[in-house]
């Protein structure tokens, strides 16, 4: 199969020709003349033939250009001022007034200058707004150290009212920092040291429904050097329905049931009294219809069992989606212990009890913080954790497995809980004795924490509210997507956006910081803005990063398409010429008197 000639070459050949179908016709013409020219006439003829035709194929197709004399330096923010001196310097908006060719985009500038191939970025690294036009040429980037400060920050996922909560950050250039967690109210509700990798993670706790700032403080040597705000979201959802199972009843199934009604949970327990006495709601069927109607179901040993046949109708509905949270109240039977190990549960060690290692209880002005409103007809100390902690037990045998998550780890980093998958559900092993204890003398924290792992663990996913992830600054484009028909952003001040999706997503360029709330077909989502100013080093280590990328992803040589310069020039001169050669033939310049 024969390749096909490319265009220019088949343009280049019908010149060549013509240019040689006028030679031949000039000379003939000059011969047979009775106005005989000059040669030198003859001779600009017949130059100005090829000249014209070598223009008109340039401006056809005008010659590429390489890197070399096209190369481009682009300015970014953190640029210094003296890098104006040396190469031309196209300045972005981020880099400040330095001088320079200013240019609203990399893209912009690069349609400025269409013989750049090669771009030389100055500063701390190109925005995400530049990523995308910055693919197209060869990059060369020459970073910046990594900055100082916070360089990652993770708020939470939403919450529910009451709820404690996580967020994490990553620190760079500042080992010995102290990390602050802040409430609304200015309130030190955590505080901790980074690690050896600069992670640190804090707790908090969502009061009521709505959204809110925490405050991330960084202090070193008792100055402060960065805070950022915290958005936290906290929303009502549907009540999770939970089944309590117990063997007897008891200080511990009593706790429980109080912290899982007031968490929020709908609550069915059923325990044995003995002689086939059943204390607490109506008697629950164990069968698949009748734990369809719940999300999670928390039984003990002894409840497991007296179960007999029917624990093959709660695995098969462990494995319709139910979640399923095997709970220690001593020693374990061997029968008992055989079938937890045949669920996954590798259970290494004794079958006696052993101690749990509790953290030390935080200090009083951030247990004051994390009780929340102080009641009148309740001292405020009386919710602070007692010094001496409480005796609480545990299996010595570690709910390890090869298919096993570790969830929970005491204080000395015993294991106390682990989780695996079976089938579409979940089933949760606790190993932890009396967990009551914890509310008696104060942690309550502690106690939430423990069950409302172990629950969000397990229990039967329900529909995740709609969130808007990740950290956006105010003048800083953002993509709003799933939206549906007509939507628009409610800002901070009340005024409203209104947006123009394109196949389902929307730009949204936020004007200032705070809480907005983006509304479509499919109700309201709340999101957050920080100001322009805020987290600086994690903005420039996310731009330093993105564009260390682009230098590894640079166009090889010869591998890319030419980029062609501008035809104007070429165009221009080959008129010009033209109307040379239009105008020598037709004057009597260089022309005499044939001898007949």
């Amino acid at each position: 199969m024969t390749t096909p000639m490319p265009m220019p070459a088949i343009v280049a050949a019908i010149l060549a020709l013509a240019v040689l179908l006028a030679a031949i016709r000039l000379t003939l013409w000059h011969r047979a003349a009775v106005e005989q020219g000059s040669p030198l006439r003859l001779a600009l003829l017949l130059l100005l033939q090829p000249v014209c035709a070598g223009l008109l194929f340039f401006a056809l197709f005008p010659p590429a250009t390489s890197g070399g004399s096209g190369a481009l330096r682009i300015a970014t923010a953190g640029t210094p001022r003296l890098a104006a001196a040396g190469a031309p310097l196209i300045v972005l908006p981020e880099a400040g007034a330095i001088l320079g060719e200013a240019a609203p985009d990399l893209a912009t500038a690069l349609r400025r200058h269409p013989a750049a191939g090669t771009i030389e970025i100055v500063g701390r690294g190109l925005t995400p707004r530049d990523i995308e036009a910055a693919r197209t040429v060869a990059l060369r980037f020459d970073p910046p150290p990594p900055p100082r400060g916070i360089i990652h920050l993770s708020p939470p996922a939403s919450t529910a009212p009451g709820a404690t909560f996580t967020t994490g950050a990553t620190l760079a250039g500042l080992p010995e920092a102290t990390v602050q967690l802040l409430d609304p109210a200015g309130r030190v509700t955590d505080s901790a040291t980074p690690d050896r990798d600069g992670h640190v993670t804090l707790t908090g706790t969502a009061r009521s429904a709505g959204a809110a700032d925490f405050t991330l403080r960084v202090r070193d040597d008792g100055r402060m050097i960065e805070q950022a705000s915290v958005p936290v979201l906290t929303q009502d959802s549907a009540r999770p329905r939970l089944l309590i199972l117990a063997g007897a009843p008891g200080p511990e199934v009593k706790y429980l049931r109080r912290w899982a009604t007031d968490t929020g949970f709908a609550v069915t327990s059923q325990m044995s009294a003995g002689g086939g006495v059943q204390l607490g709601d109506a008697p629950v069927a164990i069968d698949g219809a009748s734990l369809r109607r719940f999300d999670a179901v928390l039984i003990d040993d002894r409840s497991w069992a007296a179960l007999g046949g029917a624990r093959n109708a709660l695995l098969g509905a462990v494995r319709d989606g139910l979640g399923l949270i095997l709970r220690a109240g001593g020693p374990l039977d061997g029968a008992t212990r055989n079938q937890w190990q045949a669920l996954g549960f590798a259970l290494q060690g004794g079958n006696d009890l052993a101690p749990l290692a509790l953290p030390k209880p935080p200090a009083a002005t951030i247990a004051r913080t994390r009780q929340g409103i102080a009641y009148a007809d309740r001292p405020e100390d009386m919710a602070f954790p007692d010094e001496l902690l409480p005796e609480v037990t545990r299996l010595a045998a570690a709910p390890t497995g090869r298919d096993a998550v570790p969830l929970l780890r005491d204080a000395g980093g015993a294991p106390l809980a682990a989780w695996r998958a079976l089938g579409t559900g979940r089933i949760a092993l606790f190993t932890g004795i009396d967990s009551y204890a914890l509310i008696l003398t104060g942690h309550q924290p502690l106690h939430d924490l423990w069950w409302r792992s172990l629950l969000g663990a397990v229990a039967r996913p329900a529909p995740a509210p709609a969130m808007i992830d990740g950290i956006h600054w105010a003048g800083e484009r953002m993509a709003l997507c799933g939206l549906a028909g007509n939507a628009q952003v409610d800002r901070p001040d009340g005024s409203h956006a209104r947006l123009i999706p394109v196949n389902g997503c929307a730009a949204f360029w936020p004007e200032s910081a705070g809480w907005h709330v983006l509304r479509g077909k499919d109700g309201a989502v709340p999101f957050h803005v920080q100001p322009a100013q805020a987290l600086p080093a994690m903005r420039a280590t996310r731009d330093r990063a993105a564009t260390l990328m682009l230098r590894g992803n640079a166009p090889a040589p010869g591998s890319d398409e030419p980029r062609h310069g501008p035809a104007w020039p070429w165009l221009l001169a080959w008129l010009a010429a033209s109307a040379l050669l239009w105008w020598l033939e037709r004057s009597r310049i260089g022309r005499r008197q044939s001898a007949r």
